[in-house]
Formats: structure tokens, sequence, C-alpha cells
């Protein structure tokens, strides 16, 4: 009787953790929850439609990001980043694949405000403070895990129908 009540706690335990590992996966497959505020941009009025695709677009790019540092890949950051953001994306990814290490980031939402959108219409600049956890990985093991509070001045430019993150800056603060 007492095997099998081993036997059965250790299951239920193996299983709990697998649940929680898939938990984890799963989450990095959830499109992060971004608020925009708009009304203290300019020179230029943001439309609501344009509102709506930054807050879309912005998303996916995080989204993106976070799998790749999961992964450690690069194709993986798509179309959502390019020049200086994509470049430093990329060195990031390639440090830590030489070093057998990952990122694995938890999103728990963006306040993002609009500062600037060009007078064309072409490039805006959001400040965005995001709440995140993050853990260091070697391999399996944890090797620092923490909250933290990030702020980032981003750069959009319009390109291809959607908006693309060219700059993506970590700042002590606004």
């Amino acid at each position: 009787m007492k095997r099998l009540t081993r036997f059965g706690l250790a299951a239920i335990v193996t299983v709990g953790a697998l649940a929680m590992l898939l938990a984890l996966k799963t989450y990095a497959d959830v499109t992060p929850s971004i608020a925009v505020n708009v009304q203290n941009a300019g020179p230029r009025q943001v439309e609501d439609t344009t509102e709506r695709a930054v807050a879309r677009d912005y998303a996916a790019a995080w989204q993106a990001m976070i799998k790749a540092l999961d992964q450690n890949r690069t194709d993986i950051l798509g179309p959502g980043f390019i020049g200086n953001a994509n470049e430093k994306l990329a060195a990031t990814i390639a440090d830590q694949r030489k070093n057998g290490l990952r990122q694995q980031i938890v999103d728990r939402g963006h306040n993002v405000e609009a500062v600037f959108y060009s007078p064309e219409g072409s490039a805006m600049e959001l400040h965005d403070t995001v709440q995140v956890q993050l853990q260091l990985m070697d391999g399996s093991k944890i090797v620092h895990s923490g909250e933290a509070t990030i702020h980032y001045v981003v750069l959009l430019t319009a390109a291809e129908n959607s908006w693309k993150v060219r700059v993506l800056e970590a700042v002590p603060s606004f």
C-alpha cells in the first residue's frame, strides 16, 4: 500500500510539474497585453485604425522576441524587427547560444505612450513600461530569476502594411 501511495504521489507531482512547464511554454504563445495611449502624440494626431495597428504589430513583435530569446532562433524575429532592434536582438541570441544560455520571459503587460507621430505618418516614438518575469536558463537549470519593470524607448516605422520595431532601447526612466 505504501508503494502505491508513493507512486501515486510521485505521478501527481510529475504531472503537476509537467503542467506548469507546459503552461510556461503556452504562455509564450499568448499575445502580450498592450495598452496604448496616443493622446499626447504629435505633431500629428494618431487615427483610431493606426492606434489599433500599432498595438497589434507591437504585441506580435514582442511575442516573436519572447519566443526567439527562449529558443535562441533569430528566424523567429520575423518581419517585426528591422534595423538596429533586429541587429541587437540577433547579437543577444548569438551570445546566448554561444554561452549555452537562453531567456524565458513572462510578459505581464505594457503601458505604452505614443510621444511622437511623424507628420507624414511613417514613424512613431513610443515609451513603453513593461512588467516582466525573467528567467535566465542554462539548459533546464535556472541561473537567475526575477520580476522587473523595464522602460523602453521604441521607434516604429511603417513598412509593408504594418509597423516594424526599428529601435528598442531600455532606459532607466522617462
